[in-house]
């Protein structure tokens, strides 16, 4: 079930405490990032998503709503994946601790190929690997897997979406961190590569995406089975 809405509101009307079994979302890492600005207008191919350009306090009041409704909905124990990038990594685990969740590990996203910047172009991204409070958590059920994941970016002349990811990124994930059946919610849903991974997979998801565009096309694509395996 996918909702065109805000992922706190939405999250407050639709889900119950406890009651999801992975999260895995996208958010805004606050950069005003508006795709490959490589184009013949030079200007980015998309504009600015919602939230992605707010002042540092905006920003912390915002992450932390989501944070602590996503808090509420997880399972004690159950895992929670959110991806960031360099510059907002410090401060999203330490907003993270204090909504209640304990950080196990960082995953990095080896693109495979390089991306925009100038003093050493940039190739991955950070993904915070935590799960809900201090008890008995939910284990990985591979010890094979490392730290470190290269799987190719989606070029930018063919991206949907400013910060669009790999529905593949998403297998693993899913693999390890839950069973068939289960429920995946995804608070910033975009062009959907976890809902569709999650289908192929064969688990339930409820995920918020408030741009209609990007929600439309999620939908679209499910109805399409188009995923990338």
């Amino acid at each position: 079930m996918i909702y065109n809405m805000d992922c706190v509101e939405g999250s407050k009307k639709h889900i119950k405490d406890e009651s999801i079994d992975l999260i895995i979302t996208d958010p805004p890492y606050n950069l005003g990032f508006g795709g490959t600005s490589m184009t013949k207008s030079k200007k980015p191919r998309f504009s600015i998503i919602a939230n992605d350009k707010l002042s540092d306090r905006n920003y912390q009041r915002f992450t932390f709503q989501w944070l602590r409704e996503a808090n509420r909905i997880l399972k004690p124990g159950h895992h929670i994946y959110v991806f960031i990038d360099w510059r907002m990594y410090p401060r999203m685990v330490l907003w993270m601790r204090r909504c209640g969740f304990v950080i196990k590990n960082c995953i990095v996203w080896d693109k495979m190929r390089m991306g925009m910047g100038h003093q050493y172009r940039f190739r991955h991204e950070f993904i915070i690997f935590a799960v809900k409070g201090e008890g008995k958590a939910r284990r990985i059920p591979t010890r094979s897997t490392t730290d470190i994941w290269s799987i190719p970016r989606i070029p930018g002349n063919k991206t949907v979406h400013p910060t669009e990811k790999p529905a593949l990124l998403m297998k693993d994930i899913i693999l390890n961190s839950s069973f068939e059946g289960e429920t995946i919610a995804d608070f910033f849903v975009g062009s959907g590569p976890v809902p569709l991974a999650a289908k192929k997979l064969n688990r339930n998801v409820i995920g918020f995406e408030l741009d209609r565009t990007y929600f439309d096309i999620t939908n679209n694509r499910l109805i399409q089975e188009d995923t990338e395996f």
